[in-house]
C-alpha cells in the first residue's frame, strides 16, 4: 500500500519540511550568484587620488571601475593624521611626483589593508595591495596637496550604515523567507487541520460516547492515537450499555415483590396498610423512573439541526394554554444540533420544577459566546449554596421529607443535566440576586 505524503509521520514530515526548504534557500542564493551583478569593492589607486588633488576629470572607464569616490575640500592647514592611519615616505613620494611637487607639499595617510586582496597579485606593500605596480588603497584614505591658496584635501567618504556585501545577504535572507512562508504556511495548516480535527472527535466523544467514530487518517501519530480513542470509545459505549441494562433488570425485577407486598398488606389494619401502600406507590414511581432513566440513555433519538427559540415559544405557549403561569420574557433566534424530544423534555422539566417549587417561571433564550442560553428563572425561596450541585445527584431532593406532595422522586434534574451534556452543553442552577432561582442551560450553536 502506497504511503501519501500527508500520511507520514510528523517526524518524517517535518525532517521533510527541513531539508525541501534548506534546498529552497540555497537554490535562491545560488540564483542570486548568477543573477545579481558582481559588486565591485571600494577602493583607490594612487592615480585616482593624484587626480582627485589635481582637480584632473576621469574618463568614463575610469569612474565605472571606480567605487569609493573621493571627497575634496579646501583647508588652510595640513591636515593631521588620522587615528589607525598610517604614512609611508614611499607612497607620499609616489604621490609627489605623479603631482609634479615636492615630497613636503604632499599628505597621504592610510588604513593598511589587514590580509591580501584578491586585486593584489604582486603581494603588499606596507599593508598596501599592489597591482600592475600601482598602490590600491581598500580602507580609509586622506590625501593633501599644497597649492597656492592652501591645501586641497582628498578623502575617503565615511562608511555606509549597510555596505554592498551586505545589503546582498539581506536579499538573500528575505527571498529566502518569501520562498519558504508558503511552505512552511501549507505544512503548518496542513498540520493543525490533522490536530483540530483529531481535537473535535475527542472533544465529541466527551459529550457523547455514540458520536461517529473517529476518521483514522492523517499523519501516522495521529491514525494510531485515533485507533486507540475508537477502542476506548467502543469500551466505554459497552460498559455504559451493561450498566444501564443493570439498572434496568434490576428496577424491573423489583416491580414483582412490590406487587405481592401490596397484595398482602391488604390484610393489614388500615394506618398500616395505608402507609404501607404508599411507600409501595413511592418505590413503584421510581422504579418507573429509573426504568424511563435508563431506557433513554440506551436508546438516544434522532440529530437533528432544531429551532431553538421555535421549540421554546412552542411549550410556552403550550403551558398558557393549560393556564400555567409562564412567560416568554426574551427570546433570540437560535439554532442548535440535537435531538428534538430530549430537549423538549429538559425544558419541560426545568419549567415543571420552577412552577412546582416557585408557583411560575420567567423563560429567556438569548445569544452570546457561539452559544445559545436557556434562562428557566423562578421567584420562590431558592435554594443553600452548598446544595445547588447535590441535587443533580439521582434521588436527593432539596424537601428531605420525601414528600410527594412538594416534588418529584429526584431524578429530573439529572435528567435534564445528563441531556444537556449529551447535546455538548451544560446546566448549572444558580440563586438570583433579587431572590428566586434561575437554571441556566448553555447549548452550543449549530454550524
Amino acid at each position: 500500500m502506497r504511503v501519501r505524503p500527508g500520511q507520514w509521520s510528523v517526524y518524517w514530515q517535518t525532517l521533510g519540511l527541513l531539508l525541501f526548504g534548506l534546498m529552497i534557500a540555497q537554490a535562491v542564493g545560488v540564483g542570486m550568484l548568477f543573477v545579481l551583478p558582481q559588486p565591485r569593492p571600494d577602493f583607490n589607486r594612487l592615480s585616482d587620488v593624484a587626480a582627485s588633488l589635481s582637480g584632473t576629470p576621469l574618463d568614463r572607464a575610469e569612474r565605472e571601475e571606480r567605487e569609493q569616490a573621493l571627497s575634496v575640500r579646501l583647508s588652510p592647514a595640513p591636515p593631521a593624521a588620522p587615528p589607525k592611519l598610517v604614512s609611508e615616505p614611499v607612497f607620499t613620494h609616489a604621490l609627489a611626483a605623479r603631482l609634479g611637487v615636492a615630497d613636503d607639499a604632499v599628505r597621504l595617510y592610510y588604513q593598511p589593508d589587514a590580509q591580501p586582496h584578491l586585486f593584489s597579485r604582486r603581494g603588499h606593500l606596507h599593508g598596501v595591495p599592489i597591482r600592475r605596480r600601482e598602490p590600491i588603497f581598500f580602507g580609509r584614505l586622506v590625501a593633501a596637496y599644497q597649492t597656492a591658496i592652501g591645501w586641497r584635501v582628498a578623502e575617503t567618504p565615511p562608511a555606509p550604515f549597510i555596505s554592498e556585501w551586505q545589503r546582498r545577504i539581506l536579499i538573500w535572507f528575505a527571498a529566502g523567507a518569501v520562498a519558504l512562508i508558503p511552505l512552511a504556511w501549507t505544512f503548518a495548516r496542513a498540520i493543525s487541520r490533522q490536530i483540530r480535527r483529531f481535537a473535535d472527535a475527542a472533544d465529541r466523544l466527551g459529550t457523547d460516547p455514540n458520536a461517529p467514530a473517529v476518521k483514522e487518517e492523517g499523519a501516522t501519530e495521529l491514525r494510531v492515537a485515533a485507533r486507540a480513542l475508537n477502542r476506548m470509545q467502543q469500551r466505554l459505549a459497552d460498559y455504559l450499555s451493561e450498566r444501564t441494562a443493570m439498572i434496568g433488570a434490576i428496577a424491573h425485577d423489583l416491580r414483582t415483590p412490590l406487587a405481592r407486598i401490596a397484595f398482602r398488606v391488604e390484610a393489614a389494619p388500615d394506618p398500616v396498610r395505608d402507609k404501607v401502600l404508599a411507600d409501595v406507590k413511592q418505590m413503584q414511581a421510581m422504579i418507573s423512573a429509573t426504568m424511563a432513566f435508563t431506557r433513554n440513555a440506551a436508546t438516544p433519538g434522532e440529530r437533528a439541526t432544531i429551532n431553538l427559540a421555535g421549540l421554546v415559544s412552542a411549550i410556552v405557549e403550550q403551558e398558557g394554554d393549560l393556564e400555567r403561569p409562564v412567560s416568554l420574557r426574551a427570546s433570540e433566534p437560535a439554532r442548535v444540533h440535537g435531538d428534538p424530544l430530549a430537549l423538549e423534555r429538559l425544558i419541560q422539566n426545568l419549567i415543571d420544577n420552577g412552577v412546582a417549587y416557585a408557583g411560575a417561571v420567567e423563560v429567556s433564550l438569548t445569544r452570546a459566546e457561539g452559544e445559545a442560553r436557556l434562562s428557566v428563572a423562578d421567584r420562590g425561596p431558592g435554594l443553600p449554596v452548598d446544595t445547588l450541585e447535590r441535587v443533580f445527584q439521582p434521588f436527593w431532593r432539596g424537601d428531605p421529607s420525601r414528600n410527594r406532595e412538594t416534588g418529584g422522586i429526584g431524578l429530573g434534574l439529572t435528567i435534564a443535566r445528563s441531556v444537556a451534556e449529551d447535546h455538548g452543553g451544560r446546566l448549572t442552577l444558580r440563586n438570583r440576586p433579587d431572590g428566586g432561582l434561575e437554571a441556566l442551560l448553555r447549548l452550543p450553536l449549530a454550524a
